[in-house]
């Protein structure tokens, strides 16, 4: 487990940053906090500070696999689940994480299983800015949201161009691994598209109510968020119906392949195949074959069977086998 903390004053300017040695110094009554907790151990960090009135379990139920997002208030601080994409290495496939948010005026709680994107680019944006826009956390949970919704356009563009090319690949290499891509991209964009209607109606509900008592963000940012992830489902759902076409546009290609290769096998076979016959009844060898014993019985053969050959292929000409 790994705990970066950023310490502010009442209002919003840095005052010190570090690891879980901080919480000495922070006054919930006059600062503000940040604590980041990478890895799945914290339960001994949130014993030693019940303050925060945060049960470890929360993490643990997240982690689940199919979790989907979710919005929940309690006494003391509000509860977001939210996904946001893995590390950049194989980002087009869209695989994601799950980031688990408790927030109040006063602080921020962040959780994640692995090192976040989103989390690393806001720490350090403020970190360099030296202090928050406003004098309460629903800021930086802002700046979170706008992040994850920023990165997963960033992708989506990415796969949009990504598809294009296949597009074109399809026509000039059709291996087992474009295929298997494709496929992936269904799944992931499938799975990408339940993830962004469920925030879209975490974001309604708060958009209808506004008495929310821990998040304060304003109607422009919810509304920014809300239309944002709104586009990223419609481009999901445009992304995902272009995959299918080119799956189908895929196998069809292939099909289509595999008869020419078919067809020109059969062609083979039926200009051979007389050839064939003609060799088995000469290479039976009886007695009573006259032209066994003709001078030019070897070289009539020859020619009978050349002439097969070029009427078979004249014939595949004529009916355009190839």
């Amino acid at each position: 487990m790994a705990i970066q903390i950023l310490l502010l004053n009442g209002q919003g300017l840095l005052l010190a940053e570090g690891d879980e040695t901080l919480m000495s110094q922070y006054d919930p009554q006059q600062q503000l906090i940040w604590v980041d907790i990478t890895g799945q151990h914290s339960q001994a960090f949130f014993k030693q500070h019940p303050d925060f009135g945060i049960d470890h379990l929360y993490f643990e139920e997240a982690q689940r696999e199919r979790h989907p997002p979710q919005f929940e208030e309690y006494g003391t601080h509000s509860y977001l689940l939210t996904h946001e994409l893995k590390d950049r290495e194989e980002y087009l496939l869209l695989e994601r994480s799950q980031l688990l948010l408790h927030v109040n005026d006063h602080f921020l709680v962040t959780q994640h299983l692995k090192p976040s994107i989103s989390v690393s680019k806001v720490f350090q944006r403020i970190r360099e800015q030296g202090h928050l826009d406003s004098t309460d956390m629903s800021q930086v949970c802002f700046e979170l949201m706008r992040q994850i919704v920023i990165d997963y356009l960033a992708v989506m563009l990415a796969l949009e161009e990504r598809l294009s090319e296949i597009e074109d690949e399809i026509f000039d290499v059709s291996t087992d691994d474009l295929l298997a891509e494709l496929i992936a991209y269904s799944s992931k964009l499938q799975k990408a598209k339940r993830s962004f209607s469920y925030h879209e109606e975490i974001l309604q509900q708060w958009l209808r109510d506004d008495s929310h008592q821990h998040i304060k963000m304003d109607y422009e940012q919810l509304s920014y968020l809300y239309n944002q992830f709104e586009r990223l489902s419609s481009r999901a759902s445009l992304y995902q119906g272009l995959v299918d076409s080119l799956i189908n546009g895929y196998i069809s290609v292939s099909a289509h392949k595999t008869n020419r290769v078919m067809m020109t096998l059969t062609m083979v076979t039926a200009i051979f195949l007389p050839l064939t016959l003609v060799a088995g009844i000469y290479g039976m060898n009886f007695d009573n074959m006259p032209e066994l014993k003709w001078h030019f019985g070897y070289f009539a053969v020859l020619s009978l069977m050349a002439v097969i050959v070029l009427s078979g292929l004249w014939i595949a000409k004529i009916k355009r086998w190839y």
